[in-house]
């Protein structure tokens, strides 16, 4: 089955999960509504093999983590999309500094990611790659979103199609999502 026939296939399980869930999550019973959640489930594969060796080819990142950067730009929306709202993307540059990250996630514990952002963000870990020829390249932006995403059809038909974009405009060979 297609992404588009699963989505089409898991859109009203999720419209009726919703209509039980806000009230619970309202009434602050928001495990017990998760409990229920229709995951999204895909076909196939989701990796594919690089056409070149990894020291030739350029990567990008991807993190679930929530952040924005400090008096740069707007902070994440801290809250799940339930309503087919198009899911936030920040671009984090590579070399920016790491004082100024926020995260606005409220679904993880922060403490390891503030103690050092490579936890969920490996940016230097990247760079560190690239200069011993691991990899070959880091793209110049790397793409946050809020892994918050309980509507995901705007993130499949909106977000992910624009992001490939993205990555290809920049001519990127591989991306690795770290989700958080």
């Amino acid at each position: 089955m297609s992404d588009a026939a699963s989505l089409a296939d898991w859109t009203p399980k999720y419209e009726s999960w919703r209509e039980k869930a806000l009230p619970m999550i309202q009434e602050g019973k928001t495990k017990e509504a998760f409990g229920s959640y229709p995951w999204f489930r895909t076909e196939g594969d989701p990796f594919a093999r690089l056409d070149k060796p990894a020291g030739e080819a350029r990567f990008a990142l991807i993190t679930t983590g929530g952040y924005s950067i400090s008096g740069e730009q707007e902070p994440m929306r801290p809250i799940p999309n339930f309503g087919g709202d198009t899911p936030q993307v920040r671009e984090i540059p590579v070399d920016v500094d790491p004082s100024k990250l926020v995260i606005h996630h409220p679904g993880y514990d922060h403490r390891f990611a503030k103690e050092d952002h490579n936890v969920n963000l490996p940016l230097d870990r990247l760079r560190e790659m690239a200069e011993r020829g691991e990899i070959g390249s880091v793209a110049e932006a790397t793409h946050v979103l809020m892994g918050l995403v309980v509507d995901v059809a705007p993130l499949l038909n909106e977000t992910i199609p624009a992001l490939a974009d993205r990555l290809r405009s920049d001519g990127v060979d591989a991306v690795l999502l770290v989700p958080s």
